[in-house]
This record gives structure tokens, C-alpha cells and sequence, in this order.
């Protein structure tokens, strides 16, 4: 069975995610950031990641459908598509909550 376009990006994006983690410890070890913050980072780089991933798994149902397929037009009423677009939505709240956590802790150290 042929690859999807998400499952061959799939690599580079844990790639990246994993070097952004990485690169978020080293940052805050060096800039002397308190535990929560580097926590909060962390998070917020992880919570990037899965919005990434699920952008790019329906940027891929819509190629698949599009393109391999052969569909002039993508229903937002498929059920895969309306299950990514929640799960996106739902990693977007979380997103900004630990964003305004981020920004009250960097507030307090100043």
C-alpha cells in the first residue's frame, strides 16, 4: 500500500518537534528561566506539534481525496475531516491557555 502524503512528512515533523523541544530546554537552561516556565515551554512546543501534525494529516485526507481520488469537492461533513477539524480546535484552546499561563509567569519574574 502506497504511503500518504501525511506518513511520508510524518518523520520530518517529530523531527523538527523533537529538536524544538530540545533547543526550548537549552534556551531557558541558559537564559536561567525558573522550572514552571521551562515546563510551560515544553508544553507549548508539544501542543505546537500535535497542531502541526493535525494540519498536516488534513492537509493529506484533502489531497488524498482531491488529488488520488479524483473529488472536485471536499465535505466538511466527512466524518475524518470533521473529527480533525475538533481535534485541531480543541489543541488550539489548550494552546492559548498555556500561552496565557506562559505570559503571567514571565510577568511575575518581572
Amino acid at each position: 500500500m502506497e504511503k500518504t502524503l501525511y506518513e511520508k512528512a510524518e518523520k520530518a515533523i517529530n523531527q523538527a518537534f523533537e529538536t524544538a523541544k530540545h533547543s526550548v530546554k537549552v534556551v531557558s537552561e541558559k537564559a536561567g528561566e525558573a522550572a514552571q516556565i521551562t515546563r510551560l515551554l515544553i508544553e507549548k512546543a508539544t501542543l505546537e506539534h500535535r497542531v502541526s501534525r493535525k494540519f498536516a494529516q488534513l492537509g493529506s485526507r484533502t489531497y488524498e481525496k482531491a488529488v488520488r481520488k479524483g473529488e472536485k469537492q471536499l465535505s466538511f461533513n466527512d466524518p475524518d475531516v470533521q473529527s480533525l477539524i475538533e481535534e485541531t480546535k480543541q489543541l488550539d484552546i489548550e494552546l492559548a491557555q498555556v500561552e496565557g499561563d506562559l505570559e503571567r509567569e514571565r510577568a511575575k519574574k518581572h
